[in-house]
C-alpha cells in the first residue's frame, strides 16, 4: 500500500495499482494510520505527500517488498520443480569471464540448484552476506570475519596493469617510486584492507600523484589499453585482457603480492546446504 500511494501519488491510481476500491484503500490507510499513532500521508488537494515520518515507512517497504519478492520467487521454485536459488557474487572486482563455463558445469553438477549473479556484492560483499542479500561471495583478499566461514578457492597475484608499449611494462618488477608521477586508476575510493595501497604503497611512503577513481574493472581496462593510466589489479581478473594481450603486466615489487580467493558463507548455513555446496563447487572448479 505505501509503495503504490508512494508512486501513484493520489488514492484514485494507487486503488486501481492494487486491484481494490478506492474507499476500501481509503478506509486501509486510516487504519494503518490508527495503529501507527500518526499520519502517514497529507493530503494536497487530490495528491497526497509523505509526512516525515510516512518516508522512512515507505523507505523500509521499499527495501522489505524486494526480500519478500525474492523468497516468495524461491519458495515456488523449491515447491513446484525442487530447485534452490543461490545468490552469488564476486567481490571487489567486476570480473566474470570465468562464468558461463562454470554455469555450465553447476548445470551438470548440481541441477538443483539455480544461480542468480547480484552485482551489488561488488561494492559491499560483508554488508550483502550478512544481510542475506547475497549467499556466497567470491572474494579476493579477506581474512578472520566474525559469522563468516572462508573456503579457500584459488591462489592469484597483484600484478602492474598497463599499456603496451608503456615504459614501465619492460620491467622485471615495479618499486613504489614508480607510481609517483603516473595515471593511476583506482576501483575503489577507500583502501581495501590486504590490497595494494596496505602492503605495498603506505609502507614506502610514497604515493601516486594523479589518482583517478574508476569503479568497474572492466572500465578500468579500457583505458589502460588506450594508455590512459596504469592500476595495480588481480591478475585473474584481468586474464582476458592478458590472454588477448590488450595490456601487460608486471610484478609488484621484489618478491610479488601474492593474492588469494575464497568463497565466503554465513556460518549459520548447515553443511550440505546449497550455499555450502556451491562453495565448494568454487573450489573444485578453480582447482582444475
Amino acid at each position: 500500500m505505501l509503495k503504490a500511494i508512494n508512486e501513484a501519488g493520489t488514492l484514485r491510481q494507487a486503488a486501481y495499482v492494487l486491484g481494490i476500491t478506492q474507499s476500501a484503500l481509503s478506509h486501509r490507510l486510516a487504519e494503518a494510520e490508527r495503529r501507527l499513532g500518526g499520519l502517514l500521508f497529507e493530503r494536497e488537494g487530490r495528491k497526497l505527500r509523505e509526512t516525515s515520518a510516512g518516508r522512512a515507512m515507505t523507505q523500509t517497504a521499499n527495501q522489505i517488498i524486494p526480500m519478500l519478492e525474492r523468497a516468495e520467487f524461491d519458495f515456488q521454485q523449491l515447491s513446484d520443480h525442487e530447485i534452490t536459488v543461490v545468490r552469488f557474487g564476486v567481490a571487489a572486482y567486476s570480473c566474470y569471464h570465468w562464468l558461463p563455463a562454470f554455469l555450465s558445469n553447476m548445470a551438470e553438477q548440481e541441477p538443483s540448484i539455480k544461480l542468480e549473479l547480484v552485482a551489488s556484492a561488488t561494492q559491499h560483499p560483508l554488508q550483502n552476506l550478512q544481510e542475506g542479500t547475497v549467499d556466497v561471495v567470491l572474494a579476493p583478499g579477506y581474512s578472520v570475519i566474525p559469522g563468516i566461514d572462508s573456503v579457500p578457492v584459488f591462489e592469484d597475484e597483484l600484478v602492474l596493469v598497463t599499456h603496451n608499449q608503456h615504459h614501465l611494462a619492460n620491467k622485471p618488477f615495479i618499486e613504489a617510486t614508480d607510481l609517483v608521477s603516473e595515471q593511476y586508476l583506482s576501483y575503489s575510493k577507500t583502501a581495501q584492507p590486504g590490497f595494494e595501497y596496505e602492503r605495498f604503497i603506505r609502507p614506502s611512503g610514497i604515493a601516486p600523484q594523479l589518482v583517478t577513481v574508476v569503479e568497474v574493472t572492466d572500465a578500468i581496462v579500457e583505458l589502460i589499453a588506450a594508455n590512459f593510466g596504469i592500476s595495480i589489479l588481480s591478475q585473474w581478473a584481468v586474464q582476458s585482457a592478458i590472454s588477448n594481450k590488450s595490456v601487460s603486466t608486471v610484478q609488484v615489487g621484489k618478491d610479488s603480492l601474492d593474492l588469494n580467493w575464497s568463497a565466503l558463507v554465513r556460518k549459520s548455513e548447515h553443511s550440505e546446504s546449497p550455499a555450502r555446496v556451491l562453495s565448494g563447487r568454487l573450489a573444485q572448479w578453480f582447482q582444475c
